[in-house]
């Protein structure tokens, strides 16, 4: 039997996410041409969610933007993930260590998505914020969390999100991401040396659950000057480190896993 949907709740969420992926309040007519809806449709949609908290209308200018109600449901999923919080600790303790920024994030549909982040005490400017999404195949979280799947299942997301290039450094050739990976595998350690953005450095490391999946991933990002000075081959180990207490905590075996 097919499966049906309610018209109205998902014209809804085609609003909410059309304004989750502004970059600045939006119109009326703005929306509906984003979402092919008529805008006295998209008028009484915002109406109900301005009503309900979950959207916010701007008095001087009539233009919508996502409301705190949004933020709370935010928030409320993100305190209950179970791997962000055994990893707040872990990863606090890693940023006293290594006073670098430190992030957790999970996989999903081919892509990683930040889930919280661990600041140091030096100011660093980085495209990384919680929520954010990013590509896997040019981030030190993504390539640890690719080492961990089949090769042919790596290729179906490479084929299925491409490869962009975002700085000279960027691997655009699926063979060679793949060789690099048959090495993170065995390291756990990935390194991204200014592939995602110009003068930062980044680590990353798998986390496994009980069952043996990888089901996220930290890193340590920083400046590639201070990255190197302090030595890669240190912040490695020391992320991999909190990798496998996080994932122990899990219930994931490493005695069983060798």
């Amino acid at each position: 039997m097919s499966e049906k949907y309610v018209q109205t709740l998902e014209r809804s969420l085609d609003v909410l996410e059309v304004l989750a992926h502004a970059e600045e309040p939006l119109g009326v007519t703005e929306i509906g041409s984003r979402i092919s809806l008529h805008k006295s449709t998209v008028h009484r949609i915002l109406q109900t969610l301005c009503h309900r908290g979950y959207v916010e209308r701007k008095k001087e200018n009539d233009r919508y933007q996502l409301g705190i109600k949004i933020i709370e449901l935010g928030i409320r999923f993100f305190n209950d993930l179970e791997i962000r919080k055994v990893a707040a600790p872990v990863l606090s303790d890693l940023v006293k260590v290594l006073d670098e920024v430190v992030h957790l994030v999970l996989p999903d549909d081919g892509e990683i998505v930040y889930i919280d982040r661990a600041e140091s005490s030096q100011v660093v400017s980085m495209h990384s914020k919680v929520g954010r999404r990013a590509p896997m195949h040019c981030t030190a979280v993504g390539k640890a969390l690719l080492s961990t799947l089949p090769e042919e299942e790596v290729r179906h997301i490479l084929e299925l999100k491409g490869m962009t290039r975002y700085t000279p450094n960027t691997i655009t050739d699926p063979e060679i991401l793949l060789t690099g990976l048959r090495t993170i595998k065995e390291s756990k350690i990935s390194i991204e040396k200014e592939e995602n953005e110009i003068g930062i450095i980044c680590l990353g490391t798998p986390i496994f659950d009980y069952s043996g999946q990888a089901i996220g991933a930290i890193s340590v990002s920083g400046p590639a000057s201070r990255i190197t000075e302090k030595g890669i081959e240190w912040i490695g180990e020391e992320l991999k480190k909190s990798g496998e207490i996080i994932s122990a905590k899990l219930g994931f075996s490493f005695y069983k896993s060798n």
